[in-house]
């Protein structure tokens, strides 16, 4: 008995020889559709492919665009339904593909936060394909102590910023502007950037600045109407340490005007689809496969949602 299942373990490589080993599984022809809507534009979008099969292993061997032309897309939202129109938009990479970019717009299409909106996509040689998502509802900023940004306050006392949100929030991130103006001639001129969160000196000579990040929302998403808050810190070092730098590029020749303090919230589908395509945030994960996900019904791709809300200091 034993020699018999010697025998069997032998034989059952050479017969998995027979056929060569590809990667690659069964190749099905399908609708691929990507659109966020927004409440920062009166215009939203939504792009159209098809899937295609690599003639190799590696997808970056197709070079020819598999956007889908002549396709019915719609939204609705309760009773009302907005139709987009197929556009053509100038190409500023075409380093892998050289046509113009194929998007389907509607405008003027203002969405709603908090409401539920049906996704529609038909194409005569691929069917139809639909997906759902929920708006998240507005939120509210507020700066604790907006006085750190004037250098008031203890030296390692950290700017606090306060977020609000609701239910339909999976993720947020909060990002922090610096309004300031320089000269140019004799006149003024207002520019913005953004500030960090972080700060470190690398080696004593070279500044690392850390920037705000898509994040899963640490409040309990209890009940639709109740708020929850989440907080973010920005580190006093780090807000000087980049103003210091600006004084320094302009020879101190600088006005700072104001603080803008965007909130932007993002629903479960576009969390988990950011993620996914973002891999692992961490130092230790290493990772080369990307599992497959998808809120198209009957299709790839995703159907999200993001609203921003906004807070302003004067600091001129």
């Amino acid at each position: 008995m034993k020699l018999f299942a010697f025998i069997l373990l032998s034989v059952l490589p050479v017969i998995g020889c027979d056929k060569p080993f590809t990667p690659m599984g069964p190749y099905e022809e399908r609708l691929v559709v990507f659109g966020i809507l927004t409440n920062t534009s009166d215009t939203q979008y939504v792009r159209v492919f098809k899937t295609y099969n690599p003639p190799g292993v590696n997808p970056l061997e197709n070079v020819i665009d598999q956007a889908i032309r002549g396709a019915e897309v719609s939204v609705t939202q309760g009773s009302s339904s907005m139709r987009y129109q197929e556009i053509a938009v100038s190409r500023i990479d075409t380093s892998r593909y050289s046509g113009n970019i194929v998007a389907y717009a509607a405008y003027p299409f203002r969405i709603q936060p908090g409401r539920i909106y049906d996704l529609s996509v038909t194409s005569q040689q691929l069917g139809r394909i639909g997906s759902t998502v929920t708006v998240p509802e507005r939120g509210r900023v507020h700066v604790m102590n907006s006085y750190v940004l004037k250098g008031l306050g203890a030296d390692d006392e950290d700017l606090v910023v306060l977020a609000y949100i609701r239910y339909a929030t999976r993720g947020l991130m909060i990002r922090f502007y610096l309004d300031y103006e320089v000269p140019v001639g004799n006149t003024w001129i207002r520019q913005r950037t953004e500030m960090p969160t972080q700060f470190r000196v690398l080696d004593d000579t070279v500044k690392l600045f850390g920037f705000p990040k898509l994040e899963r929302r640490v409040s309990t998403a209890s009940h639709p109407a109740k708020e929850e808050l989440e907080k973010s810190d920005f580190s006093k070092i780090a807000y000087f340490e980049r103003l210091n730098d600006l004084q320094a590029r302009y020879s101190r020749n600088l006005r700072v005007i104001g603080a803008l303090f965007v909130l932007t919230q993002v629903e479960q589908s576009l969390y988990t689809y950011y993620n996914l395509a973002n891999g692992f945030q961490d130092s230790y994960s290493i990772r080369t496969d990307l599992p497959d996900w998808s809120n198209i019904k009957g299709g790839y791709g995703v159907f999200g949602a993001m609203v921003e809300d906004s807070a302003y200091v004067n600091l001129d």
